[in-house]
């Protein structure tokens, strides 16, 4: 589970784990490295995997601190009041056995994992807003989607996203406006 972002500096190329053997039976970690320039790998696919990623650690992180009750609050509250200058500390991680159930010693969690994890080939009904929002970006010719990757998701200046694209900052610009405008349009329907 990813928590923390790489850093701008090793962005140039994507690395991931893999398990490997390791000549005893067992196995360790080694990483592959994808680079632009080879088997047609291309600058924009490596910042479209760090953009994944980004998006990864950011629920990871968001998940990991589910919103306070009002009971949570006022405890929180009473007890800050109580001890001041000190932080009120919560442990928001989770384990598998707190969320499946305490109650019994042989819960099988694998329902948990399974409500947890995200099949992008099967997804359940979304609302008409983010429906409308898909039909839209699918109507976008490959350079529209780029720019709405580039500059709209992954918030990129119109600079960096014209050296990605290979053009002008107000190339960009105008593409970005443009999608904008679809955008509004169709969402608006």
């Amino acid at each position: 589970m990813r928590v923390k972002k790489t850093k701008q500096s090793d962005r140039g190329v994507y690395r991931y784990p893999v398990q490997v053997e390791d000549g005893r039976g067992g196995y360790r970690t080694a990483y592959n490295v994808i680079k632009p320039g080879e088997d047609g790998i291309t600058e924009v696919m490596i910042k479209s995997l760090h953009a994944m990623d980004d998006h990864e650690v950011y629920l990871n992180v968001k998940n990991g601190h589910p919103p306070m009750t009002a009971e949570q609050k006022a405890a929180k509250k009473e007890w800050e009041e109580a001890h001041p200058g000190e932080k009120y500390t919560m442990n928001w991680n989770l384990s598998l056995n707190y969320i499946a159930s305490e109650d019994d010693e042989e819960v099988d969690k694998s329902h948990v994992l399974a409500g947890a994890s995200y099949d992008p080939f099967y997804e359940e009904e979304v609302s008409p807003e983010i429906q409308r929002l898909r039909d839209v970006v699918s109507t976008m010719t490959d350079r529209q989607k780029q720019v709405y990757q580039l500059v709209l998701l992954a918030e990129y200046s119109f600079t960096d996203a014209a050296k990605i694209m290979e053009c002008s900052p107000a190339n960009v610009k105008q593409i970005c406006n443009k999608v904008i405008a679809l955008i509004k349009a169709g969402v608006k329907k």
